[in-house]
């Protein structure tokens, strides 16, 4: 998996950030995890004024439904809290710019920008991302943005954006580092259901997503994003060649990341991050930009949370460490994920969790099957080891559950469940689960050919009320299941 930073500010052409172009409970777990993420704001059913654009308007008229303005920039001039501005079908060259004289909406009159019909905006005359947005409480829903191949962003978040919303929108098609970027001090932000795609520079990094240093609580929710040059998603951070904070509160939960020629997911140093119930999948190796796997979480990357995921149709599902300048990743909790259907052509490695370093790593209640590759390759010191891994109650379907290395430290292994004649690699030896059991580890594991339901990935009997009691949600029988999917609920 590839695992150098992929974009930053100085190395992307044209990117000028001040225009807006370019624990709780256990270790690991950010606070939010155990907590309901909050819904973004909807549209209100009443407006204190409407504005209408059309392209068969007049920036001169009075911007009502029978006297439309022509530019959506002058409706923004116009609109304040409470509002709404609606953008009749057809097509705007020109960029919107939230910012500047523009005002903020409130949380209790958020502003409203609604795209009818999938109005199209593309590029004018003028330079830099197509969409900047600098305010808070917007609500920017129903738009087709298409930087028609151009080296700019599509939308641009910076400064105060909390209560702001951009949803049901599709991004696409743009020659530069990201279709929707968040940096310079951006927070409090949400995308949901949107469409981003296409987003490719030839042989470099273009990522779907792009979440910078100093941006503060954002979620990415509900979204399809694929067919980019780099990752679907990064948060990246210069890990201290650029003296700035690392993004920090990021939720991404229930995307479809797929077919994008790096990861689908790639978190660098960015702290206090919550994956859940995402699907990536379509994760495989370029010849000359890397990839392999569908989720990488590497650097100094702090409190991470994985869980609920699924993960198929890739050369990998999960890696953790490897390319690193300051401390390890720490804090990554990684839970209730299915893992299957894994690949090696083309050099893929087929695996599941691949941990080249990291600080007390969590693998809990995860279901592996139908890999080509082991389940787990752990501790071959890959910029440095692998410290107090603990993997308990995971189905491992896996005809070479594991391979372990010499940098393994503090590694503990129990209530897991493998089918039989499964292989355990250590340092250069194969052994059978008695074996590996002789040697401290998985003593309260077993074998068993009733894993769990291949269609459903169901826990099969061996697995149901068998798994070690781990302070988790969900559980609905006499104990925890083993595996990522609790029966009975």
């Amino acid at each position: 998996m590839r695992s150098d930073s992929a974009f930053d500010s100085q190395n992307a052409p044209g990117f000028t950030p001040t225009s807006g172009q370019p624990a709780s409970g256990q270790p690991g777990l950010p606070s939010s995890s155990q907590e309901g993420t909050p819904r973004a704001p909807e549209a209100p059913s009443s407006f204190a004024h409407e504005w209408v654009v059309s392209p068969t308007g007049n920036d001169a008229a009075d911007g009502t439904a029978s006297a439309p303005v022509r530019s959506i920039s002058k409706a923004l001039s116009l609109a304040g809290p409470g509002d709404i501005i609606r953008v009749r079908a057809g097509t705007y060259a020109e960029r919107i710019l939230i910012s500047g004289s523009v005002r903020a909406g409130t949380p209790d009159a958020p502003i409203t920008l609604q795209g009818e019909g999938k109005a199209r905006i593309i590029p004018g005359s003028e330079p830099g991302a197509l969409v900047v947005v600098e305010r808070p409480n917007w609500v920017i829903r129903g738009f087709d943005i298409d930087v028609q191949n151009r080296a700019a962003f599509g939308v641009a978040f910076t400064g105060d954006n909390e209560g702001t919303l951009l949803a049901d929108s599709e991004i696409h098609h743009a020659n530069y580092g990201a279709g929707v970027s968040f940096h310079n001090g951006a927070h409090g932000a949400t995308l949901e259901n949107n469409h981003i795609h296409h987003i490719s520079i030839k042989n470099k990094d273009a990522h779907g997503v792009l979440i910078q240093p100093t941006v503060r609580n954002v979620t990415v929710r509900d979204s399809v994003i694929h067919d980019n040059s780099g990752d679907a998603i990064q948060c990246y951070s210069p890990d201290g060649s650029v003296p700035a904070a690392p993004a920090d509160g990021l939720v991404i939960e229930g995307n479809d990341l797929y077919n994008n020629i790096e990861q689908s997911l790639d978190i660098k140093t960015c702290y206090n991050v919550v994956v859940r119930r995402n699907k990536m999948h379509h994760a495989r190796r370029h010849p000359t930009l890397g990839g392999n796997g569908a989720m990488v979480v590497h650097m100094s990357a702090k409190n991470i949370l994985i869980e609920e995921n699924e993960f198929y149709d890739a050369g990998a599902a999960i890696g953790v460490g490897g390319n690193r300048y300051g401390s390890m990743p720490s804090g990554i909790v990684i839970r209730r994920n299915r893992i299957r259907d894994m690949l090696t052509e083309g050099g893929m490695t087929g695996g599941g969790v691949i941990l080249a370093n990291s600080t007390g790593t969590q693998v809990l209640n995860n279901t592996f099957t139908r890999l080509q590759g082991p389940a787990f390759v752990v501790g071959r010191g890959d910029g440095g080891p692998t410290q107090d891994l603990v993997v308990k109650n995971n189905i491992i379907d896996a005809a070479r559950s594991l391979e372990v290395g010499a940098q393994a430290p503090g590694l503990t292994m129990g209530s897991n469940l493998y089918p039989p004649g499964t292989t355990i690699l250590k340092e250069g030896a194969t052994l059978n689960l008695s074996q590996w059991q002789a040697q401290g580890q998985d003593a309260t594991s077993s074998e068993s050919d009733a894993l769990l339901d291949p269609e459903t990935l169901a826990p099969g009997p061996a697995a149901i009320d068998r798994g070690e009691r781990l302070d988790l949600d969900g559980t609905c029988g006499a104990g925890p299941d083993i595996g990522a999917v609790e029966s009975g609920c």
